[in-house]
């Protein structure tokens, strides 16, 4: 009998406690924008926590927010759909188990909709590439930030790019198909927060251009700065492509005489500078010694001016002259958007002992197997007296400096011979 009474007394008491778990009260909504709203209530005593449920107005299915803080009065209901009706209820909970809780509130509701976040208009499209288009808009006043998505027309997935600052109205959608059908939209933010956001705008379209490879034809220049034979010189290599050529896979320059004096280098060697302009940036480096293997041969780092190793390639000594050899990283488009690219080896090479052309050929071969083939002839000198560089077979010449200036005969100068029959000639000369 007693332990009867025991067990009515728990019954009791238990039901005593669930009935002084208080249902909160005066719930009610603020704040409200398109994708969020505040729900507020009266605080409560003796609470553990809260939990709200919410839905769309006419369907069944709750979402809920668990665990708010016993002593806050208003939550944040977000990743809502804008222009809908939602209804709301908050519960207590009076213990840390869940099992001492209240009844669900009245109910309230609440519209998403606003004023305070018109919608961006103004839009079109311009610049329009096969693999890129801009993407213009009216700005807006108040706007803390713009965002962008897109996708091609008719399919379900947006791409959406990062956010776009508030003074600008316009940005590049890019890694797009060519022959191809986009839609996009914008939308803007009011505040720095994800609250105060506008619909999405009334999308534009635009159709991508068909891409039109253009033939594979590097402009290599090849040069040194003293003609004088057997005498250490500046070796410079340039190269550069159109937009739209295919990518340079690999390349390999040689020579029919001189050499790379690797016999007097050590590992980390600064040996000259790299410059490669781009449509978009321009990078210098600098060109260091890495792994010599031999008196014959030895690879070349480059570093950016952070230090940072960002290419390499290798030179030699092989069968009477010089080879430098180097393969370029594939990014997976095979097309380039146009570049400039400068390496100068300072007093590296050594021209040969030769009175006479020094030819370097240049065999390059592209990502899609396109092969481009250059010859460049440096003539080199070596006798010290004028009359054998003034004439060939008596033809008439005329003098020119290295900026192009027409001038007279200086001794211990590197001059320009023309020359009546159109040969061009750089000749260093001196007295006897």
């Amino acid at each position: 009998m007693r332990k009867l009474l025991l067990i009515l007394l728990c019954s009791i008491l238990y039901g005593y406690s669930n009935a002084q778990c208080n249902t909160p009260s005066n719930p009610y909504s603020s704040n409200i924008n398109y994708y969020n709203a505040d729900a507020n209530w009266s605080s409560q005593t003796n609470v553990y926590n809260y939990k709200i449920r919410y839905r769309i107005l006419g369907t069944s299915s709750w979402l809920y927010k668990n665990n708010i803080d016993s002593l806050a009065v208003s939550k944040n209901i977000n990743n809502l759909q804008p222009l809908t009706s939602y209804i709301w209820q908050i519960r207590s909970y009076c213990d840390s188990t869940g099992s001492n809780y209240s009844q669900w509130s009245a109910t309230d509701t609440f519209y998403t909709n606003t004023l305070n976040c018109p919608t961006i208009t103004g839009l079109y499209s311009n610049n329009i590439y096969y693999n890129e288009a801009d993407a213009n808009w009216s700005t807006t006043a108040g706007v803390n930030r713009y965002k962008v998505h897109y996708r091609i027309l008719g399919t379900s997935s947006w791409s959406n790019l990062g956010f776009i600052d508030s003074l600008d109205n316009s940005v590049t959608i890019p890694l797009l198909q060519q022959s191809t059908t986009y839609e996009w939209e914008i939308m803007a933010y009011f505040d720095s927060t994800y609250l105060q956001a506008s619909l999405w705008s009334s999308p534009d379209t635009f159709t991508t251009t068909t891409f039109v490879a253009a033939p594979f034809n590097p402009i290599i220049t090849n040069s040194i700065d003293n003609p004088i034979c057997n005498t250490a010189t500046n070796l410079s290599l340039f190269a550069s492509q159109s937009q739209n050529e295919p990518d340079i896979g690999t390349s390999t320059i040689t020579s029919d005489g001189g050499y790379f004096d690797i016999q007097s280098l050590s590992m980390g060697d600064s040996v000259g500078f790299a410059i490669m302009n781009t449509s978009t940036q321009t990078i210098d480096a600098t060109l260091k010694v890495g792994i010599i293997a031999g008196q014959n041969y030895a690879t070349i780092y480059s570093y950016d001016i952070t230090g940072s190793l960002i290419g390499f390639f290798a030179i030699e000594n092989i069968n009477g002259g010089i080879k430098v050899s180097s393969s370029s990283p594939n990014d997976g488009n095979n097309y380039t958007s146009g570049f400039t690219s400068e390496i100068h080896f300072t007093n590296l090479f050594i021209n040969p002992n030769i009175n006479g052309p020094l030819h370097f050929y240049t065999d390059i071969q592209s990502e899609l197997s396109d092969q481009f083939n250059d010859t460049t002839s440096i003539l080199i000198s070596c006798v010290n007296s004028i009359s054998e560089n003034e004439k060939i077979n008596n033809l008439d010449f005329e003098v020119y400096d290295l900026l192009g200036r027409k001038t007279d005969w200086k001794e211990n100068t590197i001059l320009i011979y023309k020359y009546s029959n159109g040969e061009v000639r750089k000749i260093f000369t001196t007295k006897q």
